[in-house]
């Protein structure tokens, strides 16, 4: 026999599916061969790896009554299933063979890519109802009479759209964000309180946070609010920011700022 026809023996004899003429020969010649040896090797991972590629299922309570009429057996003890002898493989059902195994590892590839792409759309339906859910607060901070919403401007990009929803009656506020770039390396964004009339020495911590980049964040932070209350935000050092600011907000803004 050729090698060529020892690496198509490889895949059944992983199955079991040999002869066993063909099973004696090929493991003869398996003794010398490491090629065929690598072959079968990884063969058997993949195969090893099938049998948990899809959940199990437990079959219907009248399969085996099904079964046994098919093969013609009956209820009666001690009855006896007579099998045919196997016959040698022909190339052909060898070619079968290897065609049931590469339809095989196919069926578990592409299982495989089918339970990725629904943990993926999981993962994405998942952070839509968390934003959904925190938009819905918003909406309830909106709904208080003594909420103030305040725009705030500074040094950013032109399309950086950051703003604070801030209820003096609840002492519960939000900041929204949207397409504002991350911070330098090491460094947080940090909100601050800074109550009307005061300096930034006054300033209370109220928020620290990284934007995502993906799409309006809302923030959600607890703090004694005043109205009126000016608010901004400087960059810190991470992870946690600072107890005072240690740089001039790069965005600032209060109720009596004039909306762009």
């Amino acid at each position: 026999m050729s090698h060529a026809e020892y690496e198509q023996l490889a895949a059944g004899y992983v199955l079991g599916a040999l002869e066993p003429d063909d099973e004696h020969l090929f493991q003869r010649h398996l003794e010398g061969c490491t090629i065929c040896e690598s072959s079968m090797r990884e063969l058997e991972e993949v195969a090893g790896a099938l049998a948990y590629a899809v959940p199990p299922v437990e079959p219907p309570a009248a399969l085996r009554t099904s079964i046994l009429r098919k093969v013609g057996a009956t209820a009666r003890p001690g009855a006896v299933l007579a099998f045919r002898p196997r016959t040698r493989l022909t190339l052909v059902s060898r070619i079968a063979v290897a065609a049931c195994i590469l339809a095989v590892f196919a069926l578990g590839f592409w299982n495989f890519s089918l339970r990725n792409q629904n943990n993926l759309y999981q993962q994405r339906v998942a952070a839509f109802q968390q934003r959904v859910a925190a938009f819905e607060q918003v909406g309830q901070l909106l709904n208080d009479s003594s909420t103030q919403t305040v725009r705030l401007t500074g040094r950013t990009e032109r399309d950086a759209r950051v703003v604070v929803v801030a209820s003096s009656l609840q002492d519960k506020g939000a900041i929204i964000v949207e397409g504002l770039a991350a911070p330098p390396a090491g460094k947080v964004y940090e909100l601050w309180g800074i109550p009307n009339g005061q300096g930034l020495e006054a300033a209370m911590p109220a928020k620290v946070f990284r934007t995502s980049g993906e799409g309006a964040q809302p923030l959600f932070f607890e703090l004694p609010i005043q109205p009126n209350m000016t608010y901004g935000v400087t960059e810190e050092p991470g992870p946690n920011g600072s107890q005072k600011p240690t740089q001039a907000p790069i965005l600032v803004g209060s109720p009596s700022t004039p909306r762009a």
